[in-house]
């Protein structure tokens, strides 16, 4: 297992809230980077692998609220063992359902988080933060899933120009 690339990605997660996750928001809208990159990883990665990056990812991200650093990292670590368990057991080859995966993710970490903030008018903090949040963390997904796959590569890039 190599530690470099998990390293960079939690610097990159660091610098995205505590620096620029203010500066993206659209709206109230807001990525959810920590359980994209979490997810990701579980995609991807090792079950033990997932497990401890989404411990750090969890650390990292409640350390801006550390009331809810034991539930950020309790989510995240669960939500990775689930997205491992299904992507080891199902078929993920397309992009839809990899997206489709990615939204439920985000779906259950947002809502969570919301409601150990705050469980009141739980349905306005849904339609008003938590979905348009999920399209625009989506979105991200998406792009990156694209460069992930074949359809977007070096080749076809250096081809536009």
């Amino acid at each position: 297992m190599k530690i470099i690339p998990y390293i960079i990605y939690l610097y990159i997660l660091g610098l995205y809230y505590t620096i620029l996750s203010d500066l993206t928001v659209i709206y109230g809208a807001t990525v959810d980077l920590a359980a994209l990159m979490v997810a990701l990883v579980a995609l991807y990665k090792s079950e033990t692998a997932a497990l401890w990056f989404a411990i750090s990812v969890g650390i990292i991200v409640g350390s801006r609220r550390l009331d809810l650093m034991p539930w950020e990292m309790a989510i995240l670590a669960v939500l990775a063992l689930i997205v491992n368990q299904i992507s080891a057991r199902m078929n993920l080859e397309s992009s839809i359902s990899r997206l489709i995966l990615l939204a439920v993710v985000f779906l259950i970490h947002q809502s969570v988080i919301a409601f150990l903030v705050s469980s009141d008018d739980l349905f306005f903090v849904m339609y008003r933060t938590i979905l348009p949040g999920i399209l625009f963390s989506l979105l991200i997904g998406w792009i990156f899933l694209q460069f992930r796959d074949v359809h977007a590569t070096w080749r076809r890039f250096k081809a536009l120009f």
